[in-house]
């Protein structure tokens, strides 16, 4: 069930490779660029195609806050942001002075880094160029800094994986937030310099009205994750226009691992691999089985050492015929919810026994597995597909 960090690496290395201007510093990455098939999703047949929403993920659709247009990646990491906050038991003022910082520091997205910068020897940039090998929006190279709130490995904030972590990220930027003097009555600005230690430090002041505006509209479901955090959320997305009776791709991105042995024991669905929060589509018309945690934890990213699926839907479709979308990082459906093609289910995650964000997506029939990929072929969806449009 977990992704591997190759297909993570040809998936997003190259997506932000072909936006700059020259390759990646370091020889060891140049493999990253290889092998990469764009996926969106596919209607069944006779139908026409219908897209994954990128407008849109766990933060909902985009939105204009205090005259600023943000994507749906940038409202889904400020409600992460806001998320921690309330789980840590901090008031709207903490997440008001964290987005206000990353809204300055990388507009609230999730930056990786190339390791090019001058200042970094090459072993340092090596490190800081495994960056890429995480899931992230954009591509940085401001010394080791990456993430929402660039943060520096070098400067002991965590390891670069840890860093890649938006929950890791906003927690490691509140743990210092509350050990500065008066941090709740100061004012924005200097709660922010304190924390960051910015040659810019008071640049975070402008982005106070839009922090403030955020935080108004985040913080009611940020309490409410933090009284019921068992991973249902919201569908605040809209499910795709898709005909009834169609089968369709459940997401969007790449394929990272197929149907078949590993290490002794039976992968029994496949993998498909984009940023965290994607949006997970019921794959048919069907009922809702299960929507529920199947591990020890499945409020945070879980490990090979962890049992389960972490958040999973199971789908009956009739006829004997199940599907099942593991490693979510929620979900939107409850059981016995009747679902329509199309129809939001979660969002991809990383938890339970998973190693990086991506759906685990399973079909059985009477309770047997069956490989994904020929099942769909033959009701007209191609996972393998290069341009579904």
């Amino acid at each position: 069930m977990s992704g591997t960090a190759e297909g993570l690496a040809r998936a997003y290395a190259k997506r932000w490779l072909w936006k700059v201007a020259a390759p990646v510093a370091v020889p060891m990455f140049c493999v990253l660029t290889l092998l990469l098939i764009p996926l969106a999703v596919l209607a069944g047949p006779e139908a026409s195609t219908a897209g994954a929403s990128s407008a849109c993920s766990i933060g909902g659709t985009g939105a204009t806050v205090a005259g600023i247009e943000l994507d749906a990646v940038q409202m889904g990491h400020a409600q992460t942001i806001a998320d921690v906050a309330a789980a840590r038991g901090l008031d709207a003022y903490a997440a008001t002075v964290a987005l206000a910082t990353a809204y300055q520091e990388s507009r609230i997205r999730m930056l990786a880094n190339d390791g090019s910068s001058p200042e970094l020897t090459a072993e340092q940039a090596a490190v800081t160029a495994t960056s890429l090998t995480y899931p992230h929006d954009g591509l940085g190279s401001d010394h080791d800094s990456v993430n929402t709130f660039q943060q520096r490995w070098l400067a002991g904030w965590g390891t670069v994986a840890e860093l890649m972590d938006p929950v890791y990220a906003a927690e490691a930027f509140y743990a210092r937030l509350v050990e500065v003097p008066n941090w709740q009555t100061i004012p924005l600005t200097q709660a922010a310099q304190a924390v960051q230690i910015s040659a810019a430090g008071g640049a975070y002041a402008r982005w106070a009205p839009l922090a403030r505006e955020l935080t108004a509209m985040l913080w009611p479901t940020a309490q409410a994750a933090a009284a019921a955090p068992a991973g249902a959320v919201a569908g605040v997305c809209p499910g795709l226009p898709v005909p009834a009776g169609s089968w369709i791709r459940p997401t969007a991105d790449t394929v990272t691992s197929g149907y078949g042995p590993r290490g002794g024991t039976l992968h029994a669905g496949v993998d498909i691999a984009g940023p965290r929060n994607t949006p997970v589509y019921a794959a048919a018309d069907g009922t809702v089985l299960r929507a529920e945690c199947t591990s020890d934890y499945c409020d945070r990213d879980g490990s090979l050492s962890l049992a389960g699926y972490g958040n999973l839907v199971e789908l009956d479709h009739g006829d004997g015929v199940t599907t099942r979308y593991g490693h979510l990082s929620a979900y939107t459906v409850t059981a016995g919810q009747p679902v329509a093609v199309g129809t939001l289910v979660g969002f991809q995650g990383s938890t339970g026994n998973s190693t990086g964000v991506h759906l685990h997506f399973e079909v059985r029939q009477d309770g047997t597995p069956l490989d994904p990929v020929p099942w769909l072929a033959d009701r007209g969806v191609d996972l393998h597909a290069s341009d579904p449009r």
